[in-house]
């Protein structure tokens, strides 16, 4: 398995904890019971990378075409936790490569959404 480019990144972790899901049943007499849907809920995580230079833009977007835009799993390298896990890119997401404020040729990766693979 393919371990993720280790490239500059600026980590937002706003999804990072898992999404549990839960199941609410009320009953007649006006309660709810609620239970977990499953015992195990996959971690989101959002990344971004930023003043990449084009040689580094080239390296992600090679790295994103090889894993076909989350349909092969790869190892990820958690920059917080030091951590690596099993993660897929989120087949929603579509990634862009736009130019980094301010630079001419410095190049920012947005809207990078990866799940984890249980």
């Amino acid at each position: 398995m393919a371990a993720y480019p280790a490239l500059p990144i600026a980590l937002m972790l706003s999804d990072e904890l898992p999404n549990y899901q839960v199941i609410a049943t009320t009953f007649e007499a006006g309660y709810t019971q609620t239970r977990a849907k499953a015992t195990i809920a996959p971690r989101t995580l959002h990344v971004k990378h930023v003043a990449l230079s084009i040689a580094d833009a080239a390296t992600w977007e090679t790295f994103w075409n090889a894993h076909k835009g989350g349909a092969v799993a790869f190892t990820y390298t958690h920059p917080r936790t030091g951590a690596g896990l099993t993660a897929r890119f989120k087949a929603d997401a579509k990634p862009t490569i736009d130019l980094t404020p301010g630079s001419a040729n410095l190049y920012d990766v947005n809207g990078i959404v990866m799940e984890e693979a249980l």
